[in-house]
């Protein structure tokens, strides 16, 4: 990748704008648009494979991006793939350092960064970004051209236009004096949206190109592949951007309308190759499926409930067979005369919903909106505007307060206990080491403590709700294992290191690749001898009897909301393993007012059975420190004579 010239001239930065395109971009005449929670890793991995020369990611938050370490973490997981190029990240922010920090920390994963200027939904306005930006020219001008000082990728903005076409160019020209390399026009205003949202227009997008020296992408009006092509021809433009019209036909670009079934199956198989969140898929089905779905509106509500790809494969299978069925006047679409089932826009809204102003001589148009309605509107942006940064300064003396009190506090404290704070320090890094040296001796000498081992040789079985719930379980186990005076010595078993459960327990739980366990990606029959092993399963016929050194207890790491029964035992069996469960009826009663009883528990909860039974030797303590009240057993009252 060419490093771009950071200190240069106007002549210059237009210059760089078709040398970023041209050398790095390679000329793309075909873009998927950023799309919020639609153009994931997964979904551009098929459109590149489709026609596109260029993707976006979905609108990434600069702010939350910097202060969120898992929000950081999901977005640099939707980075991670090499092949994923040429690749622009967009960003929406509203302060120069936060846009440009944010963008430092991407640029090594990506070719460019955007600046989202072009949403016009209501979080934009109450978070101040978006096109709310586009009257605050300084700002804008701030952004851009200190992101061109000190970044080395490109810089671009992607912006909605005025009603006037005037003031859009002179918008335009003001971003490419600032130091922008490319910008995407999306010919509406930030007042067409939702039902009015109208055409959108190429004279301003016409015009735009036309006054100005950058590389200039336009958005809007694209459903089939002859727009993108007459865009090119009326607007002159360098690329056309696309989204809905991508999100109803992947292939577009390509001037092909595929079998929906066969574009869900292909995106299921980009989805196993990068994991995708399930709200994503859904979403992406229900657009590819939109016309299907209209005729057979009994699958709307088994789709929206889909938790993993099985249950979605599932449903579209039933559809298939559904469309099949159908006779062939009741699959097409008027307007189209396609079948339903081929990969088609939406209808196209009417011109006089939007209530387009197109160029400054067309004031009087019964729909243009009047000066005073745009004077009220501007007056009543301008108020947010302040009220908003009000509420910034508010929160900036509040934290100025706060510090001040912490550091008056500190200083008395240093005063006046400095020994006192200097030991409660020492013991507290004392107590912190003991834990460490105390695990670490176990893991090296095992022969006086309890080994457990959890198979995790089931994930796969498993669905997003559970693997998340299992890694929520995984955290609480090893909680435990350090509070304890007499640690057991853990392995986790059959667990894939940038799995699924690796890359959320990673998620979810600091340090967690340091922490004190033995984590094995082979099974547990591979690692121990099949004769000192003890597989726990609530379907085992004989009580554990006690918990002994020496012996290895095998915990089933399955989070099975199904409950399908007997699963772990059958394995167990079939590697002629030793099963035992958990004494639970031998020293507990049905409560007698519970509608369902169980012996099934968290794999964190057995644990804790386990360990308090290795340090107590009393199944009631034992029992009691891990079996939860719902469960609907309890102890027996004893009468002491």
């Amino acid at each position: 990748m060419i490093k771009l010239s950071q200190d240069c001239c106007k002549s210059s930065f237009m210059n760089d704008g078709y040398m970023f395109y041209k050398n790095v971009l390679k000329s793309p005449k075909y873009i998927v648009a950023p799309m919020v929670a639609q153009s994931e890793l997964a979904w551009r991995m098929m459109a590149r494979k489709h026609g596109a020369h260029l993707c976006y990611t979905p609108m990434i938050s600069a702010n939350t991006f910097l202060t969120s370490k898992h929000y950081r973490h999901e977005v640099l997981q939707d980075l991670s793939c090499a092949e994923d190029r040429p690749l622009i990240v967009q960003f929406c922010a509203n302060q120069v350092e936060v846009f440009v920090e944010a963008a430092l920390i991407v640029q090594s994963y990506c070719d460019g960064v955007d600046l989202n200027l072009g949403c016009p939904q209501h979080i934009a306005r109450r978070g101040f970004f978006g096109s709310f930006l586009q009257d605050e020219w300084t700002l804008l001008h701030d952004i851009i051209s200190e992101a061109r000082k000190r970044l080395s990728v490109g810089v671009t903005a992607k912006i909605r236009v005025f009603p006037e076409i005037s003031k859009t160019v002179e918008y335009a020209q003001m971003l490419e004096k600032a130091g922008c390399h490319i910008l995407t026009v999306h010919g509406r205003t930030r007042d067409q949206k939702r039902e009015n949202t109208g055409l959108a227009s190429w004279s301003h997008i016409k015009a735009v190109k036309e006054n100005t020296k950058i590389p200039v992408f336009s958005n809007g009006n694209i459903r089939y592949f002859r727009d993108v092509e007459n865009c090119l021809q009326e607007t002159g433009v360098d690329g056309v951007m696309v989204a809905e019209g991508h999100l109803t036909n992947p292939m577009i670009f390509k001037d092909v309308h595929p079998n929906v079934f066969d574009i869900i199956e292909e995106y299921l198989e980009f989805v196993n190759l990068y994991p995708t969140e399930m709200s994503f898929v859904r979403t992406h089905v229900f657009n590819l499926l939109s016309h299907t779905l209209q005729k057979h509106r009994q699958m709307r509500g088994m789709l929206g409930g889909a938790l993993s790809i099985a249950t979605i494969t599932r449903i579209c299978d039933k559809l298939k067979r559904l469309c099949h069925e159908e006779n062939e006047s009741e699959q097409l679409i008027p307007e189209s005369g396609m079948s339903h089932w081929m990969c088609q826009p939406y209808t196209r809204p009417h011109a006089s919903k939007g209530g387009f102003l197109t160029d400054d001589t067309t004031k009087n148009d019964s729909t243009t909106v009047s000066k005073s309605a745009m004077k009220k509107q501007k007056k009543k942006e301008r108020n947010l505007y302040k009220k908003h940064q009000k509420r910034l300064e508010e929160h900036r003396r509040r934290r100025e307060r706060e510090k001040e009190k912490q550091k008056a506090l500190l200083v008395e404290c240093r005063t006046q206990d400095t020994d006192v704070h200097k030991d409660r320090i020492l013991r507290s890094n004392e107590r912190k080491q003991a834990i460490l040296d105390r695990m670490e001796e176990v893991m090296q000498n095992d022969s006086q403590s309890v080994v457990v081992c959890l198979d995790l040789t089931w994930t796969h079985k498993m669905n997003d709700k559970e693997i998340n719930k299992l890694s929520s379980q995984l955290g609480r186990m090893y909680g435990s294992n350090r509070c304890s005076e007499n640690p057991a010595h853990l392995y986790f078993s059959g667990f894939e290191r940038d799995g699924h459960l690796w890359n959320e327990c990673v998620r979810k739980h600091d340090g967690f690749e340091s922490y004190k366990i033995e984590m094995e990606s082979k099974p547990y029959n591979e690692l121990f001898d099949s004769s000192d092993i003890v597989y726990l399963t609530p379907d085992a016929a004989l009580p554990l009897e006690s918990v002994e050194a020496g012996k290895v207890y095998v915990l089933g790491g399955l989070v099975d909301e199904t409950v399908t029964k007997k699963l772990t035992l059958d394995k167990a069996n079939k590697l002629n393993i030793e099963t035992r469960r958990l004494p639970v009826q031998e020293y507990m009663i049905r409560s007698g007012h519970h509608a369902n009883y169980s012996t099934v528990y968290c794999v964190n909860q057995v644990f804790d059975i386990l360990l308090t039974y290795h340090e107590t030797k009393d199944w009631r303590k034992a029992l009691h420190a891990g079996v939860p009240p719902r469960k609907g057993y309890i102890f027996e009252e004893r009468h002491d004579s």
